[in-house]
């Protein structure tokens, strides 16, 4: 029987949490095909690499140790999908521990159901939740946690809903579709950050290929208390604005001519202004836009709101900060503008 699939880890200085991961793979359901898995240590310098041999040595299950000193979660995932030796890669964050079931995520990619399988990730909370941060994870998306919950039922999906950290692709695709934008990368690096997976699906859904969601390959994301906080979210939203200017900089070819999104946003709201002003409004209708203003002043300062905004103007700083690390270093511009990021990988 050929080999089917290689489970990937990109993993960096996670020792106890890859451990807790490869044990969850030990006890999948079984399947009636092989399979290995691939824990890719980028420049660890903690206890992984020995976590992992004695994993290697002690499970049921075939792994293979691979360490990859470039730092940054691309140059794992593409020394992952070069290393594989299964037809089809299942892509997965170090943080997690998976459902028996996650590995027949892959059925429908490999009968050609789809091309592209995301499963559900939950939360495991390591300690109780602040109510403000699930109401801003309710509506079951929520990437700054790494949270997907799209119900339990197979459905097809937008193809940009396929998250990296828990993901199934022919392998062949990773490398046609130019492979994944940097992303992942240490704080002392963060100007070379770009926009990961993102890339690669758009190119993805422009070349009409399907993608699905897939609760049976459910992974429980593991949430520390440390990323309860409004400052762990205001981080990952600064790095978001980052990766956003990044996008933002390849469509356009360079800076010229590109507006922030602040701009864009400020524009929008002078042009709904006008628009309103010119309108006949009947009595009633102004006495409801007016009941509307009050209602909306009072959000406007309540905790949620506040928290909303600290969000918001985090991702703006991070677009601006990108836009002049790029504005004032050439040889960055050039790294944002490559043609893709696997030239160095293969």
């Amino acid at each position: 029987m050929s080999l089917l699939l290689s489970v990937i880890i990109p993993t960096r200085n996670r020792a106890q949490r890859i451990g807790d991961l490869l044990d969850s793979l030990a006890v999948q359901n079984p399947v009636p095909f092989r399979w290995e898995v691939l824990v890719i240590d980028n420049g660890s310098t903690d206890q992984t690499s020995q976590i992992v041999h004695q994993k290697m040595s002690e499970l049921p299950i075939k792994i293979r140790y691979i360490h990859e000193p470039r730092l940054g979660l691309h140059h794992g995932r593409h020394r992952g999908a070069n290393e594989a030796e299964g037809s089809f890669v299942g892509y997965l964050d170090d943080d997690m521990v998976l459902a028996p079931t996650w590995i027949q995520g892959v059925d429908m990619v490999a009968s050609d159901k789809a091309v592209a399988v995301v499963g559900r990730i939950l939360p495991k909370w390591e300690a109780k939740p602040p109510e403000w941060l699930l109401k801003m994870a309710s509506n079951g998306v929520f990437g700054y946690l790494g949270l997907l919950d799209l119900g339990g039922e197979k459905k097809p999906i937008d193809p940009m809903l396929v998250f990296g950290g828990n993901c199934f692709l022919p392998k062949k695709i990773v490398f046609s579709l130019g492979g994944f934008h940097p992303d992942g990368v240490p704080t002392e690096h963060l100007r070379w950050r770009g926009d990961g997976e993102t890339a690669l699906m758009s190119r993805f859904k422009k070349a009409g290929y399907r993608a699905y969601y897939d609760p049976c390959a459910t992974a429980y994301h593991i949430i520390p208390a440390s990323r309860l906080t409004i400052e762990y979210i205001c981080n990952r939203a600064y790095n978001q604005g980052i990766s956003r200017s990044f996008s933002d900089i390849r469509h356009n070819g360079g800076l010229m001519l590109q507006p922030s999104p602040e701009t864009t946003e400020n524009l929008y709201k002078q042009f709904t202004r006008v628009c309103l002003k010119v309108q006949q409004k009947s009595f009633m209708e102004m006495l409801g836009a007016f009941w509307r203003r009050i209602a909306s002043t009072l959000c406007w300062f309540s905790r949620d709101a506040k928290i909303s905004r600290q969000v918001r103007t985090a991702y703006l700083d991070g677009y601006e900060f990108h836009r002049n690390e790029v504005r004032n270093d050439p040889e960055l511009l050039s790294y944002v503008l490559k043609k893709n990021y696997l030239e160095c990988d293969q």
